[in-house]
């Protein structure tokens, strides 16, 4: 039986993540883009940083 390298319960069936190449199951990731848990939260901040420096006006002396 596969065991997922997120949550390391044994399960039926895991998934390989795009990003990272971690296995996981239906409850650590999301099966349809093939994303884990980790990637997706960090994918998440990536781009919230990304929008507030967007939104950041730099002026120079």
């Amino acid at each position: 039986m596969p065991v997922c390298e997120l949550c390391k319960k044994k399960v039926k069936v895991t998934y390989k993540c795009k990003a990272c190449g971690a296995r996981f199951c239906e409850k650590c990731g999301n099966k349809d883009k093939l994303s884990c848990e980790d990637c997706e939260e960090y994918e998440e901040g990536a781009q919230g940083r990304y929008r507030l420096e967007q939104e950041i006006e730099i002026s120079s002396d």
